[in-house]
């Protein structure tokens, strides 16, 4: 039903060309508040260029959490761009690209942030008994408070983008043009990939490396929100991991420049994917045994239905 969704509505292919410029003028609009402040402080365009490729605009009086606030902010334009695109472009309601159910089941979401964030937690305990030198306090009394409150209310709005965007959206347009579930899962996975190719983690830790992350996690996410059939597994997952890293443990290279309380003094990767990979498979053996998941082969992999389904 996730997938056969995507049916209902207007789905001609130039009203998905208009809902991409669409999301992407309401990025650049989020993006609008810091540029058209720094202007206005007297900064030229290349100067402006610089503190954005670094994320630092402390030399023009925007601090970490004000500028973490404006970064977030491209997302929220995404996300009403996106609400617009769906609603007014393809005449659809929103909530389907969450669910196909009458209603959005907060208390899964809620269960899937806390049961991914404790098993990070857990995750993050082991790793610091095997090298309890790496980790550092980096708590800033001044600074947390305006963090925390940054993270729990912008995080969230910013991972609901990208799930909405990639597992949503997108996944859901894909399966309009491919008779198989893997292609969408695929497709989505290395474009959600792709679009981190811009972080500072690539830089630091190599090419390949950090795209098994990023690959790696939207196929996770992609199976489970097949497997679940909604995305309200994968929205709790994405929001827990971004204010954990957020809030919790940091590290030089991090593109997300928090005052956490922690810091890691160097990172393996090695080490940081098999602890995410080990992660991933203990929430999905949790939660595929409480909701009795069944079928795999075919809910992931197996045909997409075609027939019209009723109006839900």
């Amino acid at each position: 039903m996730f997938l056969q969704i995507a049916r209902q509505g207007q789905n001609t292919w130039w009203r998905y060309l208009l809902s991409l410029v669409v999301v992407t003028l309401g990025v650049l609009a989020g993006q609008m508040p810091i540029f058209l402040y720094l202007l206005a402080k007297g900064y030229k365009d290349f100067e402006i260029s610089e503190m954005a490729e670094t994320l630092n605009f402390e030399k023009a009086g925007v601090g970490q959490n004000a500028t973490l606030f404006f970064m977030l902010l491209a997302f929220v334009g995404g996300l009403v761009g996106l609400w617009l695109s769906v609603v007014f472009i393809h005449k659809k309601k929103f909530r389907w690209l969450i669910t196909p159910l009458e209603r959005i089941n907060w208390k899964k979401i809620l269960f899937s942030f806390g049961l991914w964030m404790l098993l990070t937690v857990c995750a993050e305990l082991i790793l610091y008994a095997i090298h309890p030198d790496n980790y550092q306090v980096h708590f800033q009394p001044d600074k947390f408070h305006g963090l925390l409150l940054v993270s729990l209310l912008i995080f969230p709005l910013q991972t609901s983008w990208e799930e909405l965007m990639f597992r949503g959206y997108l996944m859901q347009a894909s399966s309009l043009l491919v008779p198989v579930r893997w292609m969408p899962l695929l497709f989505t996975s290395a474009l959600f990939g792709l679009m981190h190719m811009m972080n500072e983690e690539v830089g630091a830790f190599g090419v390949a490396p950090t795209m098994v992350y990023y690959i790696g996690t939207g196929l996770f996410l992609g199976i489970i929100t097949l497997m679940d059939d909604s995305l309200e597994l994968a929205l709790g997952v994405h929001a827990a991991t971004n204010i954990y890293s957020s809030l919790f443990v940091t590290f030089e290279a991090s593109s997300l420049k928090t005052a956490a309380l922690f810091e890691m003094k160097s990172v393996d990767m090695t080490e940081m994917l098999f602890a995410f990979f080990a992660t991933a498979v203990a929430y999905t053996w949790i939660v595929a045994g409480k909701n009795h998941w069944s079928d795999w082969a075919s809910r992931c992999l197996g045909s997409i239905q075609r027939q019209q389904i009723e109006q839900v």
